[in-house]
């Protein structure tokens, strides 16, 4: 016993040293019994009750006696030391404590900041949401064969005996009127439904029963009788068994109002979510400003001619459109490149074979021509911007038509 006091209270007086009371000198309000006196802080009733909601529930009794507090005391009393000595000796500038303190700060900001979040998303957000009657029975009705379909069920309750003889006494006391609930009580021997007034809950045809597995001819039988018919006994490995029908469903569709509040559950995240992105956000986005450096996502200046060529080359597929940013901050960044005009061209290319952006395209293929009027590309980009968009096959059958037509003009074969 005297180890595992020690081993909690070690724990305690690490957890009072992470805590978060104030020192009782520095606390007016504080006017509970003082326990102790260091220097001129009190140590109170308060603070040791504080402490000793520190201590995990499966450790406090043991520090819940006139003992275990009195251990307590003396380890705040040792805390309280250390720290008077620590601050008379100045150790409040050390570059550790500092470091721990701002630390500390930033958790307490990083949570104040979370708690602000969450608040204004809760009420701001969720709570804005309203799930309409219109969404509510449109998914009902779309789910009426699937997720709300309602097979035929009975709700049964079953007496249980364990011999012949008892089971006569069963039929004897319903025979006398006597409530099958009140026979249960007095009568059943199965414990989990006894407690419930026999209850074994639903029943479905091809399912099976409860405690029991599968039963075809008694779920037979119940699926024949009737509301407040009470059916046996039938003899299963359990004992016998008297079953009484309590409630019937048929066939068909679960009502809405039971599944009302699911659909809502359903069907809000979704509506949440939407609000959120495209409602608040961009509401708050436009009233407090929101400016992004693109330029800050590219490449930067330490990169050379050839690595960003390579790079917007390599992306061209995949990446088409940061493929056209790389060609273009090329131009603007090595404008006499020798590759500067091949550049020009597969902008134009990018856009017009991946992108399929076919004007921005031809803007890009006529700066070619514009700006590298001596470029070995600028025929290519007089056809590109000529046959843009043409499918493939049709630029073949024209080609060969034109040369069967050749043919039959000159006679040849």
């Amino acid at each position: 016993m005297r180890i595992f006091i020690l081993l909690a209270s070690i724990v305690i007086l690490t957890a009072a040293g992470c805590g978060t009371q104030e020192r009782a000198g520095a606390n007016e309000a504080d006017t509970s019994r003082v326990f102790a006196t260091v220097g001129n802080v009190d140590i109170t009733e308060r603070m040791i009750n504080e402490e000793l909601n520190l201590i995990p529930p499966y450790q406090r009794s043991s520090f819940e006696s006139p003992e275990g507090k009195r251990l307590l005391l003396n380890h705040i009393i040792e805390r309280e030391l250390l720290l008077q000595e620590a601050e008379n000796l100045g150790l409040e500038n050390d570059s550790f404590v500092i470091a721990q303190v701002e630390l500390a700060m930033q958790q307490v900001d990083a949570a104040r900041d979370r708690a602000l979040i969450q608040t204004y998303y809760q009420q701001q957000v969720v709570d804005q949401v309203q799930v309409s009657e219109e969404d509510i029975q449109a998914y009902y009705e779309d789910h009426l064969d699937d997720i709300y379909h309602q097979e035929p069920q009975v709700k049964v309750s079953q007496v249980l005996v364990s011999s012949p003889g008892d089971t006569a006494a069963v039929l004897a006391a319903l025979d006398s009127g006597e409530p099958f609930e009140t026979v249960v009580e007095e009568m059943s021997q199965h414990e989990p439904t006894r407690s419930a007034g026999g209850n074994l809950g639903w029943v479905t045809l091809n399912s099976p029963m409860p405690y029991l597995g599968q039963q075809e001819e008694i779920v037979r039988s119940l699926f024949e009788g009737e509301v407040d018919d009470v059916l046996g006994p039938f003899s299963t490995s359990m004992g016998y068994h008297f079953f009484k029908i309590t409630e019937k469903k048929e066939e068909g569709s679960r009502p809405l109002d039971e599944v009302r509040e699911s659909i809502e559950n359903t069907l809000r995240p979704t509506l949440v979510n939407s609000y959120f992105e495209e409602t608040v956000i961009p509401s708050l986005r436009e009233s407090y400003g929101v400016t992004v450096n693109e330029e800050a996502f590219l490449p930067d200046e330490s990169v050379s001619a050839d690595s960003l060529f390579q790079s917007a080359q390599n992306m061209m597929e995949t990446n088409p459109q940061t493929a056209v940013e790389y060609y273009n901050l090329f131009i603007r960044r090595f404008p006499d490149h020798p590759n500067a005009h091949q550049a020009q061209f597969l902008i134009g290319f990018t856009l017009s074979e991946y992108m399929r952006d076919y004007e921005a395209a031809e803007m890009a293929f006529q700066q070619l021509i514009d700006n590298y009027p001596e470029s070995d590309f600028v025929d290519d980009a007089q056809w590109m911007i000529e046959n843009m968009g043409i499918p493939p096959e049709s630029l073949f059958i024209d080609t060969v038509d034109e040369v069967e037509g050749a043919r039959q003009d000159t006679g040849s074969e």
